[in-house]
């Protein structure tokens, strides 16, 4: 096989326009077929691409011309369309988050594997050169065992954004707000690279908006070594501005929307701060350095020529679906604890976060 043949559902939102472009323009990938609701946008979208539209999920899925699919629907849609897509034996790529809930996807994950086919994410971040180096050097040790981490997310948004969608804003339309919408990018990346807690102190408010889910969300993070870390996403600051922090015995790392510095000791922490010789306020020397300067361009199709490729080789693909779970799971355990009042230890107790979800459509609102 050199080319995924690839059906795109929810095809005609804004990002299904750009899955379908993509897997159209992309040498080993090719545009199958596209669904959408919308089944007149479908339809002049799929003759456009010189592809076909079906009105139907199930006829999509039972074409055999259909290696897999790409999910662009909200997200609370995903895990019934992905799990049709399994029974019919299709290959899933879903944007992000993989879905609304951590029991939902986990049953996304289980069942990928009971049919033998890929499960992947749309992590396009994974992709990005200066962060595949910052990974490599956390794995491989460079950083030393970490000891503190930083994630302050800010993505404004106006009321007008959230009143263009009737499922914007919502426990039912989104089953969460900044965290699994704009925050969870950076929430995969900060525990890609900077790892899982194990326990997870939050607050949730809607500071800014007339919404249901939160636009504010702070939580605090302990690991399983002791070390600290801090998370922050809102929808409320202006300009929107990122920073991750990984700070270890032997290097810290520093990622900002405009460069990402290396800053490392000349001596490990640990051992100069342990020095016989050490006077009360000595220092160690440190050098900061640009890391790949320039190198911070990832976008869409990479995940999807990525996943592609991963069917072809037959390997997991970059953001497997037990990656998906990870980010997700650490934005709903800073929702149940923003809302329960109480420190939340991982991995967060499925059932308890499903009845939250199900009082907070019912009407419950967010705080403890």
């Amino acid at each position: 096989m050199e080319q995924v043949s690839i059906g795109v559902v929810g095809s005609a939102g804004v990002i299904g326009q750009k899955h379908a472009a993509e897997v159209a323009e992309l040498p080993n990938t090719r545009l199958a077929a596209v669904h959408d609701l919308n089944a007149e946008a479908a339809g002049q979208q799929a003759a456009a691409l010189g592809t076909r539209s079906y009105d139907a999920l199930g006829d999509m899925l039972g074409d055999p011309g259909v290696d897999a699919v790409t999910i662009a629907t909200p997200h609370p849609l995903h895990l019934g369309v992905a799990l049709d897509a399994f029974a019919a034996g299709k290959h899933v790529l879903t944007e992000k988050p993989i879905t609304a809930a951590p029991s939902e996807a986990d049953r996304m994950v289980s069942a990928a594997a009971e049919a033998g086919v890929k499960l992947g994410v749309v992590y396009q971040n994974r992709f990005r050169p200066d962060l595949l180096l910052i990974h490599e050097m956390v794995e491989g040790g460079e950083l030393g065992e970490l000891y503190r981490t930083l994630l302050d997310a800010a993505s404004f948004r106006s009321q007008a954004y959230y009143d263009s969608g009737g499922w914007r804003g919502t426990w039912d339309g989104e089953g969460g707000g900044v965290l699994l919408n704009q925050g969870i990018h950076y929430i995969d990346m900060f525990q890609w690279l900077g790892g899982m807690p194990a326990a997870v102190t939050g607050h949730v408010s809607a500071l800014m908006h007339d919404i249901e889910v939160e636009d504010s969300a702070s939580a605090l993070l302990e690991y399983p070594n002791g070390a600290h870390g801090f998370l922050h996403c809102n929808t409320t600051q202006a300009p929107s501005q990122t920073r991750l922090e990984l700070w270890g015995e032997k290097a810290g790392v520093v990622v900002t929307d405009h460069e990402v510095k290396l800053y490392r000791p000349e001596v490990g922490l640990r051992d100069f701060s342990a020095r016989e010789d050490a006077k009360p306020f000595d220092k160690p020397d440190i050098s900061a350095l640009p890391l790949m300067p320039g190198a911070r361009t990832a976008d869409h199709k990479d995940a999807i020529a990525d996943f592609a490729q991963s069917i072809i080789d037959d390997r997991d693909p970059a953001a497997p679906g037990e990656e998906g779970v990870k980010g997700l799971e650490l934005a709903a355990a800073l929702i149940y604890s923003g809302c329960t009042g109480q420190k939340v230890e991982l991995p967060l107790d499925r059932d308890d976060y499903d009845n939250l979800l199900d009082e907070l459509r019912g009407g419950r609102k967010l705080g403890a």
